[in-house]
């Protein structure tokens, strides 16, 4: 299927210059039967490059000057780069004039001439490479589009995946069983905390932002849950600070690394320690998460790192100049830092 793909948008690519680079061709209505041998040599040799230099000037500004330096707001040098390329197409002619003998002396009619000439003065006009730029920008920011897209949409798919799975579900509806033996109003409070925790990933998951507010309401119901779980052995330490109702942030963006704290960090057999801390300051918020590392299941082993690989995918598309991620592990222990400017 990706290889049908591939082969649909190169197939499309090529039918898409053959047109654009023919159009000139159609409006020109010279008889072949006029057109000399050596003035076709003379122009056609000139119109071939000029067309070759547009299609490597597309893939240049599409492949390395657009993602390199106007998706990463480096406007002025890329603005320079776009002048220099156009620069080098304004002094092409002079290099045209070494590469190339004189104009041919032809018996053509000079109106004959002119309107062959057509192709060339299209073919090497600056208003020719304006179009070339736009369109690499214009296809380069619809396929930027259909990527965060996408990434948004199996973001979505993998957080309901992992924070609402049967391993989660039913921990915390027998641990809630557990408390209804002896205490009704704690279970009551749990279920309630685990509807809220259902909802919020209903009908927040498909928003591109959300009240930073109610993304903390929903991690902190994800921690008193989680809890539920930790054995005496275990130290939690959870800290929220700053004022977070005036902002927004992408939803299910902080969990992945809380909820790696819970699966790297807690076994009943062995001393536990997790460390969760939110602050915000203005526009700034500052996540830390530390946990001890302790030995886990095979099977959730195998999973881990995949929600932390789409975060930072994540991340990168909705926050590329506004976010720094830092990551360290070492054999006993992992500590994540992250920093976001939600302005």
């Amino acid at each position: 299927m990706k290889k049908n793909k591939i082969l649909f948008e190169v197939l499309a690519h090529i039918i898409g210059w053959l047109i654009f680079l023919s159009i000139p061709f159609l409006f020109s209505h010279v008889p072949p039967s006029e057109i000399g041998q050596e003035f076709k040599e003379f122009y056609l040799t000139p119109i071939f490059i000029n067309s070759l230099f547009l299609i490597l000037l597309f893939y240049f500004n599409y492949f390395i000057l657009i993602p390199k330096f106007l998706f990463t707001n480096h406007y002025f040098i890329y603005t320079l780069l776009i002048l220099a390329c156009i620069g080098i197409k304004l002094v092409s002619p002079t290099f045209m004039m070494f590469f190339f003998d004189k104009p041919p002396h032809n018996n053509m009619p000079h109106e004959s001439q002119m309107e062959f000439m057509m192709p060339l003065v299209f073919s090497n006009s600056v208003l020719m490479y304006i179009v070339i730029f736009l369109a690499s920008i214009g296809l380069r920011l619809n396929s930027r589009w259909k990527l965060a897209e996408q990434e948004r949409l199996q973001s979505e798919l993998s957080s309901l995946k992992s924070q609402i799975n049967p391993h989660f579900l039913f921990n915390t509806l027998n641990s809630i069983y557990a408390e209804t033996l002896g205490k009704a109003d704690n279970a009551s409070e749990m279920l309630i905390k685990l509807s809220d925790i259902m909802r919020y990933s209903i009908t927040e998951a498909h928003h591109d932002k959300v009240s930073l507010q109610k993304e903390l309401d929903y991690i902190t119901n994800y921690i008193e849950l989680q809890k539920l779980r930790l054995a005496s052995k275990a130290k939690l330490e959870y800290r929220v600070e700053g004022e977070s109702q005036a902002l927004q942030i992408a939803p299910f963006l902080l969990i992945p690394f809380i909820e790696n704290a819970f699966k790297y960090g807690v076994n009943s057999e062995q001393n536990s320690s997790i460390r969760i801390e939110l602050i915000t300051n203005n526009t700034k918020l500052n996540l830390t998460v530390f946990n001890k590392k302790v030995e886990i299941e095979r099977t959730i082993q195998e999973t881990i790192g995949l929600g932390i690989k789409n975060t930072r995918q994540r991340l990168s598309l909705i926050y590329p100049e506004n976010h720094l991620l830092t990551i360290n592990e070492t054999d006993s222990d992992f500590n994540v830092s992250l920093h976001i400017n939600l302005a």
